[in-house]
């Protein structure tokens, strides 16, 4: 498992030298206004988000995931047990709130899936980034793959709903890729590497949570700027 992690995390640095690089000649193309932010990501799901939220707090970096240095304000808004319905009433009562982010990135949708056939799930999914862009034009979606899981709770067909997992997970992909906006994968996140995940099968480790915040930061470092639209990249 620790050499999995170092793995991936090598991959990660040796990716993120070459954002680095564009980082260091595109600073100077930011616009500040006063101690104003060139750019806010809203973080929205069920929870595994939400408890990467909570260990990225104690993190280097902060909940922000040095992400200060790009001028971008993180702002989490997860839910343990959310679900794809809950996501439209919840974009609307922050966006009365707050204005509008320049990015959402959306970690939702394995809640759903014992529940629900992938088909309706897919429209429920497409609907809802439609929905988005109706009510702020300018905001960029960012789908954060569904991730696999050693256990699926409430079902006696768990590779019945690993199948389902992936159908989705592809379906979205391509309805993304159509729409312009951005893909962040976790092929480090096995089902089968079991250190993963905690002992209910389904929530990721501490070791899990790690790949996971190393994979976002690298992502929206990434996306924000204009490197590529999908991290990593397809193969």
């Amino acid at each position: 498992m620790k050499i999995i992690s170092k793995f991936f995390n090598f991959f990660i640095c040796t990716y993120r030298t070459e954002v680095n690089n564009i980082i260091t000649n595109s600073l100077n193309s930011f616009r500040f206004v006063g101690h104003e932010l060139q750019s806010t990501i809203w973080i929205m799901g069920s929870s595994i988000p939400h408890w990467a939220g909570i260990t990225a707090a104690s993190r280097s970096g902060g909940k922000n995931l040095n992400l200060d240095r790009l001028g971008v304000q993180v702002k989490w808004i997860t839910k343990s047990g959310m679900k794809w319905k809950d996501l439209d009433s919840s974009f609307e009562s922050e966006i009365k709130k707050w204005p509008a982010p320049n990015y959402i990135f959306i970690h939702l949708g394995a809640n759903d899936l014992v529940f629900m056939k992938s088909k309706e799930l897919i429209e429920n999914i497409k609907c809802s980034i439609l929905r988005i862009k109706v009510f702020a034009p300018d905001i960029r979606i960012i789908w954060s793959d569904i991730l696999p899981r050693p256990y699926w709770h409430g079902t006696l067909r768990p590779k019945l709903v690993e199948i389902a997992r992936k159908r989705v997970n592809c379906a979205v992909r391509s309805f993304i890729k159509t729409e312009g906006q951005y893909i962040s994968r976790y092929p480090a996140i096995k089902a089968s590497e079991h250190n993963l995940f905690r002992h209910d099968g389904c929530h990721l480790s501490q070791v899990g949570i790690g790949i996971f915040l190393n994979n976002i930061q690298a992502a929206i470092e990434t996306f924000v700027l204009g490197v590529a639209k999908v991290f990593p990249p397809d193969k």
